[in-house]
């Protein structure tokens, strides 16, 4: 009875020891190798659970990523299945775990999404589809049906469960989702310029600089509440309007005062504004949500933005921009949205057809992009899809468009 229980109590710490290895470790990098590919996987660990994959051999190169935690582990993939069709080869990682499969294409050795073979009714693409029916891969859909609101017009259909998009329309914000299109008013006068608002954990919030005394008041829509509130900044924290968001991390708004040269973080569900140093003798930036601290003069030499971080200078046309966001550039060339895992464009991915745009931004792993009146969004789980039209974006686009997603 001694010996079972020394037994017992022997595989107890085993096992406990090795689950609290698997809950500590934040992340791995490993290469493998199946059949004639060979592959690079990488865990990491950021407000979600993800694994960058690059899947190899001598002719085609396959990257993605996989929004899974699979209990941390290492080499996920237990096999590779292969289809061929004239100049389209499609594989299909089959993992260890229960995961839904997904295939991942290169058209003359060049990767492609599903979704573009769909956009550009790529005829081999279809016979390789027929033939993986029994993987259940589920394509793209992109849906017509409208629904009117005041001035919007929304395809509430293309909407995922989890997405909220608001539009500031000058005194208040629409809030649209696949449920539900609604009003919220903010202000009793109109704000049309120089828009300061970001969207921080469940709240959008609002920077109210129309006042020439300054940032004054901050007003927040609370999603989970569906309700608007605000507070008043002590008179100390007021912000001159020479002011801009830098961006969100942690869960804080990071906020500069050009005018002042100071940098503050603000707690929306603490309501309070805090001095990043008191001494001004350092400054917080987020280079792709890596911190770094820089001087006053080198803070101030230019607006540092923390997400969306756009690579190339600021002479270049929208379409020529480089845009980062965690491992991944994203790109647009000849209407085509592309991503790499390299600035040189190189492994580049082509993601989708896209038209003219007049204004693009990344959030979290969502394209979207403006043409005209339109919104349109991209990811790799839901493909090219129309979102909303409104008259308004023609004339004014700045600052009044953004997406919450959980």
């Amino acid at each position: 009875m001694k010996t079972f229980k020394k037994v017992f109590f022997i595989a107890l710490i085993v096992f406990i020891t090795i689950n609290v290895f698997k809950l500590l470790k934040d992340n791995h990098s490993i290469e493998y190798k199946i059949n004639d590919y060979n592959i690079k996987e990488h865990f990491y660990i950021n407000n979600d659970y993800y694994y960058d994959l690059v899947i190899k051999n001598k002719n085609n190169t396959y990257i993605y990523t996989l929004n899974e935690k699979l209990n941390k582990d290492k080499k996920i993939i237990k096999d590779i299945k292969e289809y061929k069709s004239n100049n389209l080869v499609c594989i299909i990682p089959i993992y260890n775990k229960d995961v839904k499969y997904n295939m991942y294409c290169s058209l003359d050795n060049e990767q492609v999404s599903t979704n573009y073979l769909q956009q550009s009714g790529n005829s081999d693409f279809n016979s390789i589809y027929k033939k993986a029916k029994k993987y259940k891969i589920k394509l793209n859909e992109d849906s017509d049906v409208k629904t009117t609101y005041k001035k919007l017009t929304v395809y509430k259909k293309n909407i995922p469960n989890n997405h909220i998009y608001f539009i500031w329309n000058y005194r208040g914000i629409y809030i649209i989702s696949n449920k539900d299109i609604k009003y919220k008013k903010f202000i009793d006068h109109d704000l049309y310029d120089n828009v300061m608002d970001c969207i921080v954990d469940d709240y959008y919030v609002l920077f109210e600089n129309s006042s020439v005394n300054g940032i004054e008041k901050i007003y927040y829509y609370d999603i989970k509440k569906d309700k608007v509130d605000s507070f008043k900044l002590e008179p100390k924290f007021k912000l001159t309007k020479n002011s801009y968001i830098n961006g969100v991390v942690d869960n804080l708004i990071y906020v500069t005062d050009k005018k002042q040269k100071k940098e503050y973080t603000i707690d929306i569900k603490k309501k309070t504004i805090t001095e990043v140093d008191n001494e001004q003798t350092k400054y917080i930036v987020y280079d792709n949500y890596q911190k770094q601290e820089l001087s006053k003069s080198d803070y101030f030499m230019t607006d540092k933005l923390f997400n969306n971080n756009l690579i190339s200078d600021k002479k270049v046309t929208k379409s020529q921009e480089l845009k980062k966001e965690y491992n991944y550039y994203y790109f647009i060339e000849n209407n085509k949205l592309y991503k790499a895992l390299e600035s040189n464009k190189k492994d580049k991915i082509l993601l989708s057809e896209v038209p003219d745009i007049t204004d693009w931004i990344i959030k979290n792993r969502e394209v979207i992009i403006l043409n005209e009146d339109t919104i349109y969004s991209y990811t790799d789980q839901y493909g090219f899809r129309k979102i909303l039209s409104t008259n308004e974006l023609k004339y004014n686009y700045k600052n009044i468009y953004d997406l919450w997603k959980k």
